[in-house]
């Protein structure tokens, strides 16, 4: 068994021994864990990515958050990334953008690129794109990748009423328990331990975790929305995304083989490119599934 094996199974069994001893301690001791960020670094091309562009800062208790702006045209776009990543991914669509048409926005999350921080949960991120939102104004397309589509999708489910005209929706998980799922699995938690971390959860959430879906988003979604996800994803399977958008008959679809999960490739650049570029029909049903 290598190292990282042993300390998992090591950190299993303690979280599944004091789950029931000592609940209340353990609840905060799994979720601190839950939500721990492994920085990933910034290259030399993305700091003089960044540097083309200007940055802003705000606060969310108390953590230095970063918004990079480029561009000065008049339609607004977001870009939100996933886990363990940061805006510097979004380059090749910023890169092949007019930037005298479009003003793109990239948001950091916490303890991701440029802000502070050492873990990330799901509703400081959301307050992160609500508070982006607040600074930018009314949004033509906001764009997710990851992490960053189900928390822009959580963040619709706790108001649909956002300033935004239409999405895309890349790579996302099919929701907070697909994550317990692969935590779960990951140190081999019990039912317990779940049971546990579930009522922590569920403390910091707007909304309940079982609501926290991608197939809720899907149902009730109004906006023009494009979802991009790779067919053979082995970090966010694809199963449940077909799904959830099955239901939803407006929802546009982009689905790709043999990308893999970061969805890195031209194909998926110059489809969102034309997402942005060509103006969209609003829907003119809305879903309530």
């Amino acid at each position: 068994m290598n190292t990282k094996k042993l300390l998992f199974k090591t950190l299993g069994t303690f979280i599944n021994v004091t789950a029931p001893i000592f609940p209340k301690w353990n609840r905060e001791y799994s979720f601190k864990l839950l939500c721990k960020v492994n920085r990933v670094g910034i290259s030399e091309g993305g700091k003089h990515f960044f540097a083309k562009g200007k940055n802003t800062f705000f606060e969310i208790e108390n953590q230095k958050v970063a918004l990079h702006k480029w561009g000065t045209g008049p339609k607004k776009l977001f870009f939100v990334h996933g886990w363990m990543s940061n805006s510097q991914r979004w380059q090749p669509y910023i890169d092949g953008l007019d930037l005298e048409k479009y003003t793109a926005y990239a948001l950091d999350a916490q303890g991701h690129g440029l802000s502070d921080g050492k873990s990330l949960n799901v509703e400081v991120y959301r307050q992160a794109i609500e508070k982006s939102l607040e600074i930018i104004g009314n949004v033509d397309v906001l764009v997710g990748h990851s992490l960053g589509s189900m928390v822009t999708g959580y963040a619709y489910l706790v108001n649909p009423n956002m300033n935004v005209k239409r999405y895309v929706i890349m790579g996302s998980p099919a929701g907070m328990d697909a994550i317990f799922t692969y935590f779960k699995a990951m140190l081999n938690l019990s039912e317990k331990a779940i049971e546990n971390l579930l009522i922590k959860v569920n403390s910091v959430l707007q909304i309940p975790a079982s609501d926290l879906t991608m197939h809720n988003f899907f149902s009730k979604i109004d906006k023009p929305t494009l979802v991009i996800h790779e067919k053979t994803d082995l970090v966010t399977p694809f199963k449940p995304i077909e799904n959830g958008v099955s239901q939803n008959p407006d929802l546009d679809t982009f689905y790709t083989e043999g990308l893999g999960h970061n969805l890195e490739d031209n194909s998926v650049v110059n489809r969102v490119l034309d997402y942005i570029t060509t103006p969209t029909k609003q829907p003119q049903l809305q879903h309530q599934n």
